[in-house]
């Protein structure tokens, strides 16, 4: 189980990233429910991917009234709506993260399972433009590339 701080305890880049995904939930068409707005509030103070599992029970922690399938069609709806990214990470579970800017990107080792995340999107405008001519409007990517790291290399 991942540290979760609580929500009063997010820092205010977590706190401003918090409002921005409430407001686009309400551009949508979702008002910020407490469920809503807890998910997002421990999503936010997560460090990195969570498991449903895990994010129930870090829900719950703070707003008991919370409900298991309550979180499971938040997290939904935030998938759909490429708030949040689901990912395997090389393994059998399924892992959640928030994705406010769109895009989330990785490398991962295909022996020991290191994951390394970056920032930098690899995306180039030769990509974009290939996008663009199959005519799709991208609204969020995730990328996962696999490999050996320098350790398992070396072995």
């Amino acid at each position: 189980m991942r540290h979760y701080l609580n929500a009063t305890q997010a820092h205010s880049e977590e706190r401003s990233m918090i409002e921005s995904i409430l407001q686009a939930l309400q551009q949508a068409g979702y008002k910020a429910t407490l469920p809503r707005r807890v998910v997002v509030e421990t999503l936010a103070a997560a460090s990195g991917h969570v498991t449903a599992p895990e994010l129930v029970e870090a829900v719950q922690k703070q707003a008991s009234g919370v409900g298991r399938a309550s979180v499971y069609r938040v997290l939904n709806l935030l998938t759909r709506l490429n708030i949040v990214q689901a990912s395997s990470l090389g393994g059998p579970t399924t892992t959640y993260v928030l994705t406010p800017d769109g895009h989330h990107h990785h490398v991962i080792c295909t022996a020991c399972n290191r994951t390394v995340e970056f920032e930098s999107c690899p995306l180039d405008e030769d990509t974009q433009q290939l996008v663009k001519t199959f005519g799709f409007e991208v609204e969020g990517h995730l990328i996962e590339l696999y490999g050996l790291c320098a350790e398992c290399r070396a072995m």
